[in-house]
């Protein structure tokens, strides 16, 4: 009888301690706080501080900028990294979405717009011109330091067959924001795919190191999907298109 009692206690202590392990990492992996306080929706630190000077700065600068320079200091902030290696890369990029959500007020264009700000991952393209012979196109003005640290930090492992390098598939994020941000400004899927395939046919002929990546297409395909369906239900999330297979569409 006292055995049967002690398994009893021990399998519903056990059952305990599994229900409060679970609901911690819930927490952790959501916007309510964990026990030691960390939740996504934490507000990115300014390492500059307050100066007189930042602040007229800023009365002049366009909001889209100052809007970029949030979210990559979100990803920047070691919270962010702390929680993409409790939550996983999915629900990173997930995270990345609604902090830009929140940063642009809630107005969706300009949110995936700063999701692609935020994961852009090229510092510079060099296109092929002839005569000339290679023009080098900037694409950010970040610091290198600032730049290499922000890319550190991005998810890689978007697909279930991501490479295992430490590059993995953090750039499809920029093809999946960038085809999201066609679809739901231009309320033209057609149009962001167009666009998309021009891109992929051009990369090889135009770019230095360009190539027509099949895996490229498939991101912007799902990103088309999201904006295009962000148009009608305004709480989806891109893990909601990352996680199948997107069939060709003609």
């Amino acid at each position: 009888m006292k055995f049967i009692f002690l398994f009893k206690l021990v399998f519903v202590l056990t059952l305990f301690f599994l229900a409060m392990f679970l609901s911690e990492a819930h927490a952790q992996c959501n916007d309510e706080k964990s026990p030691d306080g960390l939740s996504w929706n934490f507000d990115e630190g300014n390492s500059e501080g307050f100066s007189i000077g930042t602040v007229l700065s800023e009365i002049f600068t366009p909001q889209i900028i100052i809007d970029t320079k949030h979210i990559r200091q979100y990803i920047l902030d070691e919270r962010f990294q702390v929680l993409r290696n409790r939550c996983g890369d999915m629900r990173t990029i997930d995270a990345i979405y609604l902090k830009s959500l929140k940063i642009a007020a809630y107005n969706i264009a300009r949110a995936l717009f700063l999701s692609l700000m935020a994961v852009l991952e090229h510092r510079k393209i060099d296109i092929k011109m002839p005569i000339v012979g290679t023009l080098k196109v900037p694409l950010t003005f970040e610091k290198d330091s600032i730049f290499s640290a922000r890319i550190k930090h991005l998810p890689t492992h978007v697909y279930s067959d991501s490479p295992t390098t430490p590059e993995g598939d953090r750039d499809k994020l920029q093809h999946f924001f960038g085809s999201a941000y066609l679809s739901y400004a231009s309320e033209a899927p057609e149009f962001a795919r167009t666009a998309g395939n021009m891109i992929e046919w051009g990369e090889p002929v135009f770019i230095v190191g360009g190539t027509d990546d099949p895996r490229d297409k498939r991101a912007n395909k799902q990103g088309e999907s999201f904006g295009r369906d962000l148009l009608v239900v305004t709480t989806l999330l891109p893990s909601d298109y990352l996680t199948f297979q997107h069939e060709d569409r003609k």
